[in-house]
């Protein structure tokens, strides 16, 4: 009983260790936090469902939900600490640096206009920027969170929803997981002591 309890807690830690990913001192608490929920949400489900295609169904419905909640809590976080704390400023793309991978990424290195020493700033960018591209970024002046580019800043409710949306739908089928694992056990120990 105890252990289908904790399934809401185990989601939740993936949704809180997200949100502290951001945060340079935070990134290691972030990290643990986000792989307790994973072991645990894993365990709870994989323990509290007696029947093996009901396990195979319910880690299929997990999986994708206990990976893109803290994920998207992550740029929900970031976003919105830029959005309270953040100075926008111009800048123009000076390099780009891809990385090729299972999938391949960008790196700008953009340079901010009117600088009195030339202060530059690596942010993460998309295979439609170019060198030479002027952009506006958002930094915090206190480096808490790396800066974004301006138009990420803005689309920080988009995040929001999609980390929301992302740990209802991991709250849904993995308590639905459990909750059809106690139907199927009460009904093996009915018919069992019927017999």
């Amino acid at each position: 009983m105890l252990t289908a309890l904790s399934v809401p807690v185990a989601a939740l830690l993936l949704l809180v260790g997200g949100a502290l990913g951001p945060l340079h001192w935070m990134l290691v608490p972030s990290i643990v936090l986000c792989l307790v929920g994973i072991v645990w949400l894993l365990v709870a489900v994989m323990s509290l469902s007696p029947s093996v295609v009901l396990r195979r169904v319910a880690l299929a419905l997990v999986f994708a939900p206990m990976i893109t909640t803290p994920l998207c809590a992550m740029q929900a976080s970031q976003a919105l600490v830029l959005q309270a704390r953040g100075v926008s400023r111009s800048a123009v793309i000076t390099r780009i640096e891809v990385h090729h991978g299972k999938s391949t990424t960008y790196d700008c290195t953009v340079r901010y206009d009117g600088a009195a020493t030339p202060a530059t700033d690596a942010i993460s960018c998309g295979e439609d920027d170019r060198v030479g591209d002027r952009v506006q970024v958002v930094r915090d002046p206190g480096g808490l969170v790396d800066p974004d580019f301006d138009t990420q800043v803005r689309a920080a409710r988009t995040d929001v929803v999609f980390a929301v949306a992302s740990e209802i739908a991991l709250m849904v089928f993995s308590v639905s997981a459990v909750a059809v694992g106690a139907v199927i056990r009460t009904v093996r120990r009915r018919r069992a002591a019927v017999e």
